[in-house]
């Protein structure tokens, strides 16, 4: 009964548009002028806001009632508070930097609430300690804890992680499972293509999902591929077939289907040419699936360009000694032995005619796998400044080398300390599967990003930009979406996944979590080049009922709460 009331809660009309009082009512705040959206998908209606302490008391026409502060609204929409459905900001929110705490370049895009877990991993372990550090030191957006696949693996296994579990470690996986419910965790994040998760078997898997069921909890996936190959593969060092993002999808269906929990393929995408058009298999896959009665869903951020920060395209292996073993994959901890790499073993690679061959093979594959050289933009190189901006198809065209020796040029001028030489933002999706998957109404939008406190170079503008750019881009530019759709695909539509009955609406008795917006005037300021920039347009951000956001410029206000699934 409890999930047929949560879908419920995501698809109602303004409760209380036009009602009648019979008392005059003092409110702690009064929203007065805006066009109101209720999350739902609803169109927007003029309505006033009453609020009292961190709860929505009324929405309706509220002229001449009283409050203690009355905030005028006119000519902006008011929406509920964006719910990130795949949010990194845990660890700066278990920490003792304020400012990390405060979590501006998030609240200033109309954040209120974000998912933790994200691809299987928590801050801290157990639950019941995480939870305790956000509460203890204050938050600035809402937190929901989540239990991390990759956590509990690691609990049980320790090092000893690269093999399917046994039965009895699968078993004991469970156990902390259910505590971490029991402490107050929504669902189970899961990266499976990432150590130690990517040695896991889906009955492993299933097994953990099993036990979340119990509490009408969630699962949520970085899937085990989402290109030809898992990102931790090479084809110098296949052998046989390899995982590809149809298979991710099939398993995260799979844990569905089997469990009959709401199951999500989280930041989605297509990676590099080999990939595009994919959403295409992945949105028949997950349409076919819904028909049969599974619970399939997707979050997504809203750029071509994926990874939180820039890349060196030069397979790292190519930096290590000469004959080392390279089987373990990109990620093996192998490669992160002190004083392992340089760059005169990479001239000694290079010096070898078979281990060129598969060098060169291999640097292929990722320049495919981060969109082709003429998406592969340079965001720092100290040799050349004058570079930055371009791409390494358009200086390797000036250069008259080819894309592979103008990627090894640029280590040769490299350092120890910065191998490749260069940093390179890569641009590896294509718009076409950006707006296929966004366009989908069982798409919710997410960031996967984290607190940002300084202007690094090749940050994902994701950090600052993802909501405003859903709206300018996609909604108000493109018309990709509408923009009621766009509102519930980041409200209503992550809170029903989610299993929140109070969050992502905006109606009597949900919680004061507010944004408010100019869509004529917002916009995604961030760019790949300057990354660091707060968006524009949204003047008002509310918090549990406090202002977060006041005429543009961040409070620093710490008003977030963790959501426990047991209150």
């Amino acid at each position: 009964m409890r999930r047929i009331r949560v879908a419920a809660l995501g698809f109602v009309g303004f409760a209380g548009f036009g009602f009648a009082q019979t008392q005059t009512p003092t409110y702690d705040l009064l929203l007065v002028g805006g066009r109101v959206f209720d999350g739902s998908g609803n169109p927007a209606g003029r309505a006033d806001v009453g609020i009292r302490e961190d709860r929505i008391v009324a929405v309706g026409r509220l002229e001449g009632h009283e409050a203690a502060r009355t905030i005028d609204l006119t000519g902006l929409y008011v929406a509920p508070g964006w719910v990130d459905l795949h949010s990194h900001a845990d660890r700066a929110l278990v920490s003792d930097d304020l400012d990390a705490r405060r979590a501006v370049n998030l609240v200033a895009q109309g954040i209120t609430t974000v998912v933790m877990g994200a691809d299987g991993r928590n801050p801290i372990w157990p639950i019941r300690d995480e939870i305790a550090a956000y509460e203890s030191r204050g938050t600035g957006m809402n937190v929901v804890p989540m239990v991390g696949h990759s956590t509990v693996r690691l609990q049980v296994m320790g090092a000893d992680h690269e093999r399917p579990a046994t039965d009895d470690e699968v078993a004991r996986m469970a156990e902390l499972v259910r505590e971490g419910m029991e402490d107050g965790a929504w669902g189970l994040g899961a990266g499976p293509e990432y150590r130690p998760a990517r040695f896991s078997e889906t009955e492993e898997l299933v097994a953990l999902a099993h036990v979340i069921a119990d509490y009408d909890g969630f699962y949520y996936s970085h899937q085990r591929s989402q290109s030809p190959m898992p990102r931790w593969q090479m084809p110098s060092i296949v052998d046989g077939p390899t995982l590809t993002g149809t298979d991710g999808m099939a398993e995260t269906i799979r844990i569905g289907r089997e469990t009959g929990i709401r199951v999500v393929g989280t930041h989605i995408k297509a990676k590099g040419p080999s990939s595009w058009g994919h959403s295409a298999k992945d949105v028949q896959a997950i349409l076919e699936a819904r028909r049969q009665g599974v619970q399939v869903y997707l979050d997504q951020y809203p750029y071509e360009t994926f990874g939180g920060g820039p890349v060196g395209v030069i397979p790292i292996w190519g930096f290590a000694p000469p004959g080392m073993d390279r089987s373990g994959g990109l990620d093996d901890p192998a490669w992160r032995a002190p004083d392992l790499l340089s760059l005169d073993n990479l001239e000694a690679n290079l010096a070898d005619p078979e281990t060129r061959a598969d060098l060169l093979m291999d640097l292929e594959q990722q320049i495919d796998l981060f969109g082709g050289a003429n998406r592969l933009i340079v965001v720092f190189f100290p040799e050349d400044p004058a570079l930055v901006g371009k791409t390494v198809a358009a200086i390797a065209r000036e250069s008259g080398q080819s894309v592979a020796e103008t990627l090894i040029a640029f280590a040769r001028a490299g350092s120890e300390e910065l191998l490749h030489g260069v940093l390179i933002r890569p641009v590896a999706g294509h718009r076409f599967d950006v707006e296929h998957y966004m366009e989908q109404d069982f798409t919710a939008t997410a960031t996967d990003a984290g607190v940002a406190l300084e202007a690094t170079p090749g940050r994902h503008p994701r950090f600052w930009g993802s909501y405003p750019r859903k709206i300018a881009h996609y909604t108000r530019e493109r018309g990709v979406i509408s923009l009621p759709f766009m509102v519930r695909s980041s409200t209503s539509l992550p809170a029903a996944i989610i299993g929140l009955e109070d969050r992502g609406c905006l109606r009597a008795g949900c919680a004061a979590d507010i944004v408010a917006f100019d869509y004529e005037q917002i916009e995604d300021v961030a760019t790949i080049l300057e990354p660091a920039t707060p968006p524009v347009g949204i003047p008002w951000v509310l918090v549990n009922g406090q202002i977060a956001v006041e005429d543009g410029l961040p409070t620093g206000a710490l008003a977030g709460i963790v959501i426990r699934r047991d209150n």
